[in-house]
């Protein structure tokens, strides 16, 4: 199953970046570190971000480790969108990780396999539908945080 988010925007905090078509470009950054199961460092050249994923909420203890398991899978650079940033300059989007054919979004992944939660305003997210329908995917299959509910 593919996930996949164009753009996201969080809260009033947020400074959006879309261009005039409001679908953001896809650009190429390595992932440095995993700073949480929601929260990445990136680097593009001599720039470094850090960005939130956008959609996740509650993220369980092991989301972190499955997320460097993924990007571990992943090329050098993987595919990038930034929809916004806050005054903390934090910024907003997803990265696809895995390799050719496979490319998935990180939130989409995390919450198809029960490791976070859809946040509050995860209905800002251009991909919203995707991501309720994989958080409804975990739920039916009792995956992760949903396998006592």
């Amino acid at each position: 199953m593919v996930f996949s988010i164009i753009s996201c925007n969080r809260s009033n905090n947020t400074i959006t970046t879309f261009r005039d078509s409001g679908i953001p470009e896809t650009e190429y950054w390595e992932i440095k570190s995993v700073v949480s199961g929601n929260r990445l460092t990136i680097n593009q050249g001599l720039k470094q971000r850090t960005l939130q994923l956008c959609g996740l909420n509650d993220i369980t203890p092991e989301a972190k480790s499955y997320l460097e398991q993924q990007i571990k899978q992943s090329p050098e650079t993987v595919p990038t969108i930034f929809a916004g940033k806050d005054k903390q300059d934090i910024w907003y989007g997803d990265v696809w990780v895995g390799t050719g054919n496979s490319e998935n979004s990180a939130s989409g992944l995390l919450l198809f396999n029960g490791l976070g939660k859809l946040s509050e305003d995860y209905y800002t997210c251009p991909d919203s539908d995707t991501l309720k329908l994989a958080e409804d995917l975990a739920k039916e299959q009792k995956s992760g945080i949903w396998r006592d509910l």
